[in-house]
């Protein structure tokens, strides 16, 4: 009889281990799923940081060797423009108009050809304008 009992008592704990283990094994395949994610969203933005320094790089050379200007006037640009938003710290931050993505609803620039939390294209209204 205590056989019996103490099998039904191992039966049980083995089931609620096992139980236990598809838990995490569908919490692991979410997480790997959501890694493989990130990954491909890094390697596109790191694939578009490429083309915008080929791109950077390109026009910087068609405007020099057509405008006769120097890699000093390049420079004082940069700075001016960071100026623009009365900090000079490296980087643009305009105050922009923000809206929703069509896609996740997250707020983003208006200006934002992509949405930086899922990838989903808005359309931008006019790129060159200052907000």
């Amino acid at each position: 009889m205590i056989d019996l009992i103490w099998e039904i008592f191992q039966t049980t704990r083995v089931e609620g281990v096992a139980s236990k283990q598809k838990v995490v094994d569908v919490k692991l395949d979410h997480q790997n799923v959501k890694q493989d994610s990130i990954d491909s969203r890094l390697r596109e933005i790191e694939r578009r940081h490429e083309q915008l320094k080929l791109i950077t790089l390109s026009l910087w050379s068609l405007l020099r060797d057509h405008s006769g200007l120097l890699e000093s006037d390049l420079r004082k640009y940069i700075s001016d423009i960071d100026l623009l938003d009365g900090k000079k710290d490296g980087i643009v931050s305009h105050k922009k108009e923000k809206s929703n993505c069509t896609n996740c609803e997250r707020f983003i620039f208006s200006t934002a050809s992509v949405c930086p939390y899922c990838g989903q294209y808005n359309e931008i209204k006019d790129p060159f304008k200052r907000a």
